[in-house]
């Protein structure tokens, strides 16, 4: 969010740019050591967020990708945008991981299943 602050405040040097957010709707990496409820948080709607930073006289754009193809065309919208910032959020599958991330995971799961070793 303050990336998005600071990209308003850049609006009137013509330098604002494209943030791109991956939303997966938690913590995949978390799911990934161990999966419960705590993970599953609220999502917010990150797209919507730029309008609160447009006070009222921005004109910064909020746009949401689920595919290749939605992405593409919110790219070409956002390179259209040169004055104002624009957030793309990229809607993925929660457990969009790589094989290298589960790995990962679950070796860590194995580690802190481990009793604390004796000081």
């Amino acid at each position: 969010m303050r990336l998005l602050g600071g990209q308003a405040r850049l609006r009137s040097t013509g330098r604002c740019g494209i943030i791109v957010l991956i939303n997966n709707h938690g913590y995949t990496i978390e799911v990934e050591i161990h999966d419960g409820p705590y993970n599953n948080i609220k999502n917010w709607d990150y797209a919507g967020l730029i309008n609160a930073f447009n006070a009222e006289d921005g004109c910064g754009r909020g746009l949401r990708a689920t595919n290749g193809g939605e992405l593409k065309e919110a790219i070409k919208e956002a390179l259209a945008n040169r004055d104002e910032p624009t957030l793309i959020e990229c809607i993925i599958d929660r457990d969009d991981a790589s094989p290298d991330l589960i790995s990962w995971g679950r070796q860590v799961a194995t580690a802190n299943a481990r009793p604390p070793r004796p000081q």
